[in-house]
């Protein structure tokens, strides 16, 4: 298994896995330079993902990143997949200087709580709030 950054040959395999996630996405074909991408490899197929979005906090001075769309092909997770992609984001956040993550996760998601906690991430009390501008 292999642990890199999103390649445009991805795109097809990274789609598959995202569907069955039923994120209700589709990658299309441009990257955002402010977001890093990241997947897990096996036999030239994408069968892991996250993504890092690098953001300043105005009020700390200081960088921290925002995690969305972490997944693992069903039939490969508990693998330690998402470990190492994790693994390998923290190694980027230290070269970056970003000093801390966040993401969120839908509450259904037990094993993956249990995943970020283990990680070393803390539940924090709060609710996320979403508009919907276009």
């Amino acid at each position: 298994m292999e642990i890199r950054g999103y390649q445009d040959r991805d795109l097809e395999s990274l789609n598959d896995l995202l569907n069955e996630y039923e994120f209700g996405l589709q990658r299309k074909g441009r990257t955002n330079s402010s977001n890093k991408e990241f997947v897990a490899i096996v036999d030239n197929k994408v069968v892991g993902y996250a993504v890092l979005n690098q953001l300043y906090d105005n009020i700390q001075n200081l960088n921290y990143g925002y995690i969305n769309y972490v997944c693992v092909l069903k039939k490969f997770q508990n693998k330690k997949i998402a470990t190492k992609i994790f693994n390998y984001i923290f190694e980027i956040c230290k070269t970056e200087h970003i000093a801390y993550l966040e993401l969120t996760s839908n509450p259904s998601r037990v094993a993956a709580h249990h995943l970020y906690e283990k990680l070393g991430f803390k539940v924090r009390e709060t609710d996320v709030f979403r508009k919907e501008i276009l």
